[in-house]
């Protein structure tokens, strides 16, 4: 079987480090890969992801040669019409016709390509304008196709009605989503749109440090530094322990963002340089050996709902933390109780410094609750959140669709 992967700049740049591991599952499953980034960088930032570069075709957003592809389409191919007139007459605002017409060109060669290539099925992720490239393509060239939808890309509504109709099956990556998309587009697609999570891979191997080889309890907060995240409240959550005179204690922010600067600046103003470490993005393979190494003790998130209703799908920064044992604290928004129920880890109100510092607090000072946090969230992953697991039913669904 052969399947089209549409990124959006996997497996260059920095991001999508979750798509990364998922197309190296589809792979180890015997699907022949083909990968198509919408605007791919020229770096590529994780090591791992380099072997995927032979599966991959870096082409630009945009080319000379791609317009000419898009020009003979719209003289010779009426659907090419259909796609225009829909997406002219169906986007929500300007803003979304310009974004969903930047793809149109790329989106035309790409499908001659794909005629040529034998490709069986194209998946996209992201409901936003990778998925309009999937839904142009498929038009042009008759390939099915379908998408897993995250969480901005709901809110954001980009064609969300017209895609989830000409899509094979949709996947969402929790229940608050699906119940998103189906507040958008209808219950009358119960049936098409299905839960599938992410997944990560199950360590092999965990080397424990003893507590006797570090001086500081060590909080990880693995998130790009952006509005959704809400580190703001882990730094008030530290200030808090410190008063309470917990002094142990490493705060170590991994990614960076717009937001950097204003978090550095909270920083310095509530005099916590010596307790927060900003360490910035780290390649994937960097921090699975810190958490393989037994390097972090806990792993927070303090993610928010924003005042224009963004939030969280479900973590997968928090899912490889709990692989490794590794006990978690977040918030109760968007799918992250969903991964947290059952004492799979510790839930607490969004923008709750206070909550968040007695937590971290809990796990310094109770071991054998840590520990049994540890245990749970790790066999949730297992159970609920394997890799190799939901790879291999997302290609059942491909499949089976194929077949119907």
């Amino acid at each position: 079987m052969k399947i089209v992967y549409i990124t959006a700049h996997a497996p260059y740049g920095r991001g999508e480090t979750f798509v990364v591991e998922e197309m190296f599952a589809v792979v180890e499953n015997g699907v022949e890969l083909l990968i198509i980034p919408r605007n791919p960088p020229k770096e590529v930032f994780h090591e791992q992801s380099r072997r995927l570069l032979k599966y991959a075709v870096w082409l630009p957003l945009l080319r000379w040669r791609f317009l000419i592809s898009f020009l003979a389409a719209v003289i010779t191919k009426p659907k090419m019409w259909k796609v225009l007139v829909n997406i002219i007459c169906q986007s929500r605002n300007i803003r979304m016709v310009f974004k969903n017409l930047a793809v149109a060109p790329k989106a035309a060669f790409v499908a001659q390509l794909l005629n040529r290539a034998k490709v069986d099925h194209i998946h996209v992720h992201w409901g936003s304008t990778t998925a309009t490239m999937a839904w142009i393509i498929s038009e042009l060239t008759g390939i099915p196709w379908s998408m897993t939808m995250h969480r901005w890309d709901i809110a954001e509504n980009n064609l969300l009605k017209l895609k989830v109709n000409q899509a094979n099956f949709v996947r969402c990556i929790s229940e608050d989503g699906r119940r998103e998309v189906l507040r958008i587009v209808g219950e009358e697609h119960h049936d098409k749109i299905k839960v599938l999570h992410m997944g990560v891979r199950l360590p092999r191997v965990i080397l424990r440090q003893s507590p006797l080889q570090r001086t500081n309890y060590v909080v990880a907060c693995p998130a790009n530094l952006v509005p959704v995240k809400g580190h703001r409240y882990l730094v008030e959550a530290c200030a808090k322990l410190l008063e309470k005179d917990i002094r142990a204690i490493k705060i170590l922010i991994i990614g960076d963002g717009p937001l950097e600067a204003e978090i550095h600046q909270q920083v310095k103003q509530l005099g916590l340089d010596e307790v927060v470490e900003f360490v910035g993005r780290l390649p994937h393979e960097q921090l699975m050996h810190m958490y393989e190494r037994g390097e972090v003790d806990a792993v927070v998130l303090p993610s928010i709902t924003t005042d224009d209703d963004e939030r969280e799908g479900i973590p997968v920064a928090l899912m490889e933390a709990m692989a490794y044992g590794i006990p978690v604290v977040s918030t109760n928004t968007g799918g992250i109780p969903e991964l947290l129920s059952d004492g799979a880890g510790i839930v607490v109100k969004e923008k709750d410094a206070q909550g968040l510092a007695s937590a971290i607090e809990k796990l310094i000072k109770d071991e054998k609750f840590a520990a049994e946090v540890g245990k749970r969230g790790q066999q949730k992953v297992e159970e609920e959140f394997n890799l190799q697991r939901n790879v291999m039913l997302l290609l059942q669904n491909i499949k089976n669709r194929a077949k119907s």
